[in-house]
């Protein structure tokens, strides 16, 4: 009989059971998009297929515990920590071994193109922004200046900078949630 007809619910209860086809066809079924996902995350395949096949281990392995509602929403919130997990321990590697000269690493590489994709999305957020509250952020963030400088600068009230500083913050924070899990202290910096 073919499990790929049946619901994740379904399946859950089987592999709780101890079913491996059930186990093969949510593997199946979800190792593909969770991949692709990890890939995108990180731009390092080997990485992103150990996080997924880690991911599905531990789904074998606790089965029988397992009190999960949406497989599929838990599935892909794993992969997300397991990538925050990742990009973290790379970020102390890394600045560890800026303490040690000459050595040198991929993982300088990753970091350099996770930073890459944050600036075009920061770019790509700031374009999507009102041009006057674009300008207020600009001023605020990047120039350094005051509420009080950048409401005479642009000739507004302390309240309408003020309001123009939330609004822009809010939709940066929705435009780069995804690089919100790469911890980098500049974006922290940015959105505060």
């Amino acid at each position: 009989m073919s499990l790929d007809l049946l619901t994740d619910d379904l399946l859950l209860r089987l592999l709780k059971a101890g079913d491996e086809n059930a186990f093969r066809t949510l593997y199946e079924r979800y190792w593909k998009r969770l991949f692709a996902m990890a890939c995108y995350k990180l731009k390092n395949k080997e990485a992103a297929e150990e996080i997924v096949q880690n991911i599905f281990v531990s789904l074998w392995e606790k089965r029988a515990a397992l009190q999960i509602e949406k497989l599929e929403h838990y599935l892909f919130t794993a992969v997300k920590y397991k990538v925050i997990n990742y990009v973290d321990a790379m970020l102390v590697r890394q600045a560890s071994q800026k303490n040690l000269p000459g050595i040198t690493s991929d993982e300088s590489t990753e970091a350099t193109i996770l930073i890459n994709d944050l600036h075009h999305a920061i770019q790509q957020a700031l374009a999507k922004l009102p041009p006057k509250t674009r300008e207020v952020f600009t001023l605020s963030r990047f120039e350094k200046y005051s509420v009080k400088e950048i409401a005479h600068h642009m000739n507004l009230t302390e309240k309408a900078v003020e309001y123009h500083i939330t609004q822009s913050l809010k939709l940066m924070r929705i435009s780069l949630k995804d690089f919100m899990i790469i911890s980098v202290p500049a974006i922290i910096t940015l959105l505060k």
